[in-house]
């Protein structure tokens, strides 16, 4: 690569020295690392980058959040596209032009973090009632847990009871993984075990509003509160197996005891009993049915990748020793399918009937 001769003015001379080392050092990491890019096109091709994505996500702001999904939304998200595509063309040099969009961007990025969740919202059924768990001594009551009846997902008798569970009788911890028609996402749940078919299902999911499917774009904005179903494992189970097209669920018990199980729980517990007092916003990448989990952890495990693009969740707590190991993975996942058992278990022993001869259990 070409590289020009700095001149200095009179100074110490161990101040050169430093000054060409450090010159020569950025100059060797950028000839290693740009794959025959020049510098100064590769800070280019960066600067645009960067450009584009804030332009976009300030015109998603403003079409979702300052003009609620509306016609004159749509004008002013377009309009600034517009405007920000004009500044990038004519406002010289690029430094500067960036430094604009950078400060409207800024600006709606500071207001729309000022936006609050709610609890007042015309809510789904399914999604109307903030579940509440309170801890007495050894007994562990549970009010708003959802067991709705299904037919269809648009024909249901929705039900909420309150239940009561003892902790002394906590036997494991199960993982239910879902997919829905992407191997490069999966929605994880957690069922705590108390013997004798008594099962609580926690998944953390959109606050859905009536007549408002999943939307991934919209739920990367200020759109969507974040909640935690408690229900019945059997609600949580043939909602997708039995009613849902496209849908396939797992069910891993974690290898990881007792103690863990009582600790996860109670992170749990915390969790769903803190959105009581402060509803959440959910979001895509940060605040979802995954990323949430990582959250609530009191300690914290290491981060890894598949935590966010979460198709491969299941893997990773393999990987880790949390699930069964005398199996390969593959083996294990094909396994441990129920969408054909679920669908064909009894209501009574639906729990036994779904774990019969799984791996782990």
């Amino acid at each position: 690569m070409f590289r020009r001769m700095l001149v200095f003015p009179p100074c110490d001379r161990r101040m050169v020295n430093r000054a060409i080392l450090h010159q020569n050092a950025f100059l060797n990491l950028a000839d290693e690392y740009h794959f025959g890019v020049h510098p100064l096109i590769l800070l280019k091709i960066c600067t645009a980058a960067f450009c584009l994505a804030i332009i976009f996500w300030t015109a998603g702001a403003v079409y979702y959040d300052v003009g609620q999904r509306s016609w004159w939304g749509s004008l002013l998200s377009i309009g600034w596209i517009l405007v920000a595509v004009l500044i990038l063309i004519f406002v010289k040099p690029i430094g500067l032009a960036t430094l604009i969009i950078t400060i409207v961007f800024l600006i709606v990025l500071a207001w729309w973090l000022t936006q609050k969740p709610s609890h007042d919202r015309n809510w789904d059924q399914n999604f109307s009632k903030l579940p509440q768990l309170m801890l007495s001594d050894d007994q562990l009551t549970v009010i708003n847990v959802r067991n709705s009846n299904y037919r269809s997902l648009e024909d249901y008798d929705c039900r909420y009871e309150t239940r009561t569970y003892q902790m002394s009788n906590l036997k494991a911890a199960d993982v239910l993984i879902l997919y829905w028609g992407s191997n490069w996402m999966c929605h994880p749940m957690a069922i705590f075990d108390f013997g004798d078919d008594q099962h609580l299902c926690f998944s953390i999911e959109v606050r859905y509003r009536e007549g408002e499917p999943y939307d991934i774009l919209r739920s990367m904005y200020r759109q969507n509160e974040l909640m935690y179903v408690v229900c019945d494992e059997r609600d949580a189970i043939l909602r997708r197996t039995k009613y849902s097209v496209g849908h396939e669920c797992y069910l891993y018990r974690l290898q990881t005891g007792v103690e863990h199980a009582r600790q996860l729980l109670s992170e749990y517990i915390e969790s769903t009993n803190a959105i009581v007092d402060q509803p959440r916003w959910y979001n895509a990448v940060t605040e979802n049915c995954t990323t949430s989990i990582y959250w609530q952890r009191r300690e914290k495990p290491p981060w890894d990748w598949r935590m966010l693009f979460n198709g491969t969740f299941d893997k990773m707590l393999y990987d880790r020793g949390r699930l069964f190991r005398e199996l390969p993975f593959n083996e294990l996942k094909q396994k441990s399918l129920i969408n054909t058992v679920a669908n064909g278990a009894s209501e009574e022993n639906f729990s036994r009937e779904i774990r019969a001869g799984l791996p782990g259990f």
